[in-house]
């Protein structure tokens, strides 16, 4: 070695022997040291011990704070987890997931389909020191580790020994990511009783479709309480609440994807309070949502804090298929977040409809096609129930040239010959074993499946960039017209624009309605003439309503119409009304019991008229 080593190594030895010595513990500190933590930990304090645990806080206050100085500086990295379904950028400042992009979906125009960025989402840990100082994570640096390409940790150091980490976990194939916090040697920089981390969670709904009040309509705040219950704030435009229950997961969802935090059972949320405002109309966002919330959580070395993100698609089965072999108690219950309605709505759509458009789906690409053979096959499968409407229907036109004969012979306003008609025209519908409910009932038990429908194909999003004919996206509106302008009163009711399958369905319902009118009987009285009005009055109604919903939803109203158009032409042919009526008149021949309705509203009647006799006495 030359000379200038010698002196560097020699150097050296002196400068470690001599910090050795300088740093040589006391022996006598070494002692009272256990006794200074046994006496805090029992509440009898004493004066020297006071000082010294003072001091200790002190330091590693000042230590803290140079921490948390020397992490604002340092300069923002930025790191990518990605597998086939997700790309996810994660940044140093704050050490926080900033921005997710779906790979397999996207947005308006073909623009790459964000769930959130850092200009619209935040994350944040407020962090209570020793001495009781709040820093918050968000303006802290991390240090990025990245352990796999689908590993990273995120480590915010106090010094060789201490540190806080935020580890992420991409699942494989998956819209997952594993979350986890933890720490080292944290007991010098919180306090002891630390039992609880605060969470603050911002995200904006980005606008993903084309309607945006549409899609508002389906955008809030979602949360499923530990005990198994699903709920949601409400519509307001400003809507605060406060949860004390512990929920499993909070999710910010708008209508066909959503950011959801899953807490583990054993570790649920805490004492949540939850914003929501509504934000511009037609704007880029449609509602800004805050959360705070706190999770269990210890300074204890080996104590962590885990969280599973779930950043995707609103499909029921993709996410039904997270609880298979689950117990029903340890379900997550995630495709709750796809809404198909409530109890028999939604029953009706996961067990019947849902699985029917599967196996359509399997044989078949084009959504247009699906939808079409779904219409014919419910029309088929309803087909008796309208039928038998449609033979109620032919009894009541063949029976009204003698229910004319019996409101003339009780002519008049007055209320005893109107109750005279009444008995007379009753009596006439039970004898010939007709009632004018048996048209409706038939019609009512199709309610449930329409209802369902109309509740399915807004959230499908099997539709969603789906093209048939001239809609290019069976998920929204079809215009083949639009306008820049607002038009008072008609733009808030149908938007600037004009959707063909809504306007379709519109048209076909006022020929419907226009033909069966004419074919059916309507009654002479003023009610009867006003409610021939009612079937147009509701198709127009319909056209506003629906003229900024999916399109996939009105061409099939519109198709079941087309259908209904041609069963009830089809059933006027099968039937044959003369053959009706002699059936008719040869159940007057018989003794017919009568039925529970009938004799209820007999016997009401009876009673009705019994009481006017009695007025009429009395005067």
């Amino acid at each position: 070695m030359d000379r200038n080593t010698i002196i560097g190594v020699v150097l050296i030895a002196l400068v470690l022997i001599g910090f050795s010595i300088i740093n040589k513990p006391d022996p006598t500190s070494q002692q009272t040291t256990p006794r200074t933590e046994n006496t805090i930990e029992e509440g009898t304090p004493q004066s020297t011990d006071l000082i010294t645990a003072s001091s200790v806080a002190a330091a590693v206050e000042e230590a803290s704070t140079s921490m948390f100085a020397s992490a604002q500086e340092e300069n923002e990295k930025k790191v990518v987890l990605k597998n086939a379904n997700v790309a996810l950028t994660f940044s140093s400042r704050g050490g926080k997931l900033e921005q997710a992009q779906l790979l397999k979906y996207e947005a308006q125009e073909k623009a790459p389909l964000l769930l959130f960025t850092a200009e619209d989402a935040s994350f944040n840990l407020p962090l209570r020191t020793v001495s009781g100082k709040v820093v918050d994570t968000k303006d802290l640096n991390f240090t990025p580790i990245q352990l796999s390409d689908t590993t990273l940790v995120m480590r915010l150091a106090v010094d060789s020994l201490a540190h806080l980490d935020f580890r992420y976990t991409l699942y494989k194939e998956d819209y997952r990511l594993g979350f986890t916090i933890e720490g080292e040697n944290l007991d010098r920089l919180f306090p002891r009783n630390l039992r609880f981390l605060d969470l603050e969670i911002m995200q904006k709904l980005r606008r993903q479709e084309k309607s945006w009040k549409n899609e508002n309509q389906y955008s809030s705040i979602y949360y499923k309480l530990l005990s198994d219950d699903v709920e949601h704030l409400s519509d307001k435009s400003v809507v605060s609440e406060d949860v004390k229950e512990h929920l499993h997961w909070i999710a910010f969802k708008n209508k066909y994807f959503a950011t959801v935090w899953i807490a583990d059972r054993s570790n649920p949320f805490e004492a949540t309070q939850m914003n929501q405002k509504t934000l511009e109309e037609n704007g880029n966002y449609t509602k800004e949502c805050e959360v705070t919330t706190s999770i269990p959580f210890s300074s204890d070395n080996g104590v962590k804090a885990s969280f599973t993100l779930y950043m995707g698609p609103l499909e029921h089965h993709a996410l039904k298929a997270y609880d298979k072999g689950v117990a029903k108690e340890q379900r997550m219950n995630l495709d709750h977040l796809v809404y198909v309605g409530g109890s028999v709505f939604r029953w009706i759509n996961v067990t019947l409809i849902m699985p029917l458009v599967d196996f359509l789906a399997k044989y078949i690409s084009n959504w247009g096609i699906i939808i079409l053979l779904l219409t014919l096959i419910i029309k088929t499968v309803l087909f008796p129930l309208t039928f038998k409407s449609y033979v109620s229907q032919a009894k009541m036109r063949v029976l009204k040239p003698q229910v004319q004969q019996i409101n003339e012979k009780y002519a008049g306003n007055d209320q005893q010959m109107m109750m005279k008609r009444s008995q007379e025209t009753m009596a006439l519908y039970r004898a010939a074993g007709a009632s004018p409910m048996s048209g409706c009932l038939p019609m009512l038990l199709q309610m449930p499946f329409l209802i369902s429908l109309y509740m399915f194909f807004p959230t499908a999003i099997a539709l969603r960039g789906e093209s048939f004919l001239w809609a290019e996206d069976l998920s929204t509106y079809d215009a083949i017209l639009t306008w820049s302008f607002d038009i008072p009163i008609l733009s808030g009711l149908m938007g600037n624009h004009l959707s063909l399958f809504c306007l379709l369905w519109a048209v076909t319902n006022i020929l419907y309605s226009q033909y069966t009118m004419g074919q059916n009987a309507v009654g002479d009285n003023q009610q009867m003439k006003m409610m021939k009005w009612m079937p147009y009055i509701m198709s127009i109604m319909f056209f506003f309503m629906f003229n900024s919903n999916s399109s996939g939803l009105c061409y099939y109203y519109f198709v079941s119409t087309l259908i209904t158009i041609i069963q009830f032409v089809a059933s006027r042919l099968m039937i044959n009304e003369e053959k009706v009526l002699a059936k008719l008149e040869e159940n007057k021949k018989k003794p017919r019991k009568k039925s529970g309705f009938m004799a209820r509203l007999e016997e009401a009647q009876r009673l009705q008229q019994q009481q006017m006799r009695a007025q009429q006495k009395k005067k």
